[in-house]
């Protein structure tokens, strides 16, 4: 890929794949340097189990709906506390410290009772609660008084892996290897016995090259051009010149546009009627991705382009025209407003509800819509913090 110094913004951003690709990489290569098997004559103990970090959020994702989540919970049962489970509800304790098998919260969830339904816990599961309940049930802090309040986002939510800072591991030493990825992968194939696969065929190469980016055959003189070309940098200056194809943009700008649900018409109802500058956001991303727009840029524009000028929106130059036009992210919803035969509300809330959806699955990698209605089950995200969020991108409907 193209080695393209950065200077000014840009060294602060990044270019639009290359961070993402080496995001992945770094979390790739992260859980790989720590997965790493322990010294057997240094390794400690495993830490203890204990109710807040590893059996809450089983409780939490599985039993929170009926037994404590909101309203009465069934049964008098509140699995929310580790002191609750041991007092219990109508049918006595559910929690014998020290005793798995004295214990119904392990005992019918051992034997397929609790929870109902098909979302089962899985064995893995069952056996942390019991290992828990072996060791006494411990928790690893005082609980708090109030178990009617909602927990909010607990210590533990905010160590979870996933919203950790991405952090850059240490690079194998495998000097006759350039490439980091391939030194990475080196240091796990050596102690198995493997190696790498021979290089390939130069029209594999080609081929390879030119589908991956910009999704189109090499035509017959491409091809017999590249196999004539001897020189060392031929690969490279493939790589170069398929970079500069505006078939590159189209290719990898559609990706972006099947994550931000790019349509050319409103959905939501039969009627589906057309959206005629949808097209406009379309190559305003197809653009982005041919210029290399640095990738903070490319988000800022998409979220904000209209806050990055000052009203009133007259006498724009290009620049500025293009701020705006990425706003059409914000608008990619399946829209059912102005259709008579739709509740006017009903269709507005649903539509910000997508545009949310969208917004936090393209950007966060979280799913935030059971927050909509309460503090979301499996992820740290509240049920105020889903309304303060949808209050920011409101104005952008308006």
């Amino acid at each position: 890929m193209r080695q393209t110094p950065l200077s000014g913004p840009s060294a602060q951003g990044c270019r639009i794949l290359r961070p993402l690709y080496g995001a992945a990489l770094s979390l790739l290569f992260a859980s790989r340097a720590l997965a790493a098997d322990a010294d057997p004559v240094t390794a400690q103990a495993p830490p203890a189990i204990t109710f807040e970090e590893h059996i809450r959020p089983i409780f939490k994702a599985h039993c929170f709906h009926c037994h404590g989540a909101e309203g009465e919970p069934k049964s008098g049962l509140d699995v929310r506390l580790r002191r609750s489970l041991e007092a219990g509800g109508e049918a006595g304790a559910a929690l014998v410290p020290g005793k798995r098998d004295e214990s119904p919260i392990f005992v019918r969830t051992l034997a397929g009772e609790m929870p109902p339904g098909d979302h089962k816990l899985t064995a893995q599961q069952i056996e942390l609660i019991g290992q828990w309940i072996d060791a006494g049930a411990p928790t690893k802090r005082p609980e708090p008084e109030n178990i009617n309040a909602s927990p909010g986002i607990t210590p533990e939510d905010r160590q979870f892996w996933a919203f950790q800072p991405v952090t850059r591991p240490e690079v194998p030493k495998h000097g006759e290897l350039a490439n980091p990825v391939d030194r990475f992968l080196v240091d796990k194939l050596v102690p198995a016995g493997l190696a790498f696969s021979p290089p390939a065929e130069r029209l594999a190469l080609l081929l390879r090259a030119t589908f991956d980016l910009t999704g189109l055959p090499p035509s017959l003189d491409e091809v017999r051009l590249f196999l004539a070309d001897t020189a060392p940098d031929a690969y490279e200056r493939l790589i170069d010149r398929l970079l500069a194809s505006p078939h590159y943009g189209e290719r990898w700008g559609r990706h972006w546009l099947d994550v931000a649900g790019y349509a050319e018409s409103d959905g939501y109802v039969d009627e589906d009627r057309p959206r005629p500058y949808a097209y406009k956001y379309r190559d305003y991303v197809i653009r982005a991705f041919n210029s290399d727009k640095p990738l903070d840029a490319f988000i800022v524009e998409q979220l904000a382009g209209d806050e990055l000028l000052t009203p009133p929106y007259t006498n724009l130059n290009p620049d500025q025209i293009e701020k705006l036009v990425a706003t059409g992210f914000l608008r990619m919803a399946a829209d059912g407003t102005g259709t008579a035969a739709i509740d006017e509300d009903l269709a507005r809330n649903a539509t910000m509800a997508d545009t949310i959806k969208i917004v936090s699955t393209s950007l966060l990698g979280l799913s935030v819509g059971c927050a909509q209605c309460h503090d979301h089950r499996y992820d740290p995200i509240l049920h105020t913090d889903y309304y303060r969020l949808r209050d920011v991108f409101e104005p952008a409907y308006n």
